[in-house]
This record gives C-alpha cells, sequence and structure tokens, in this order.
C-alpha cells in the first residue's frame, strides 16, 4: 500500500464522512477543519459522505493528503 492510500472499515448503514481537504487531523476522515480553510482560501471544500448498503473494507486516496498530515 502506498504511504498516502488509507483503509477504512465500514459498517452497514453508518455514515462516514471523509476528508477531502487534506487538512485534517485525523485523515482520512473529516474533522471539518475545511471550513476553515474555505474561509482563510475562498476555497469550497466539503467532506465526502459515505453511507454503504454492507459492511465494507475501502482502500481511499486524495491527491490532497499529504503523507506528512497523517
Amino acid at each position: 500500500m502506498d504511504k498516502e492510500s488509507k483503509i477504512v472499515k465500514l459498517k452497514s448503514d453508518e455514515k462516514c464522512s471523509i476528508c477531502t481537504c487534506g487538512k485534517s487531523k485525523n485523515l482520512p476522515y473529516c474533522d471539518n477543519e475545511h471550513k476553515k480553510l474555505n474561509e482563510e482560501k475562498g476555497t469550497s471544500y466539503k467532506s465526502l459522505k459515505i453511507i454503504p448498503k454492507s459492511d465494507v473494507e475501502l482502500k481511499l486516496y486524495c491527491s490532497n493528503w499529504d503523507s506528512e498530515s497523517s
């Protein structure tokens, strides 16, 4: 697995918010740091919401995730 990819195990019907801005202190999960970033930089980041229909394991990657942040 490459450094930037993250494995997450999700439970059926439980909502999960994934970071897209790369500023979360709990990657790959969103901690709402995008709101501060959007205000400071005029960007429009939002978290990616996932609600799986069954238990699943996903390998996730975002080009904004810095390997030093994880």
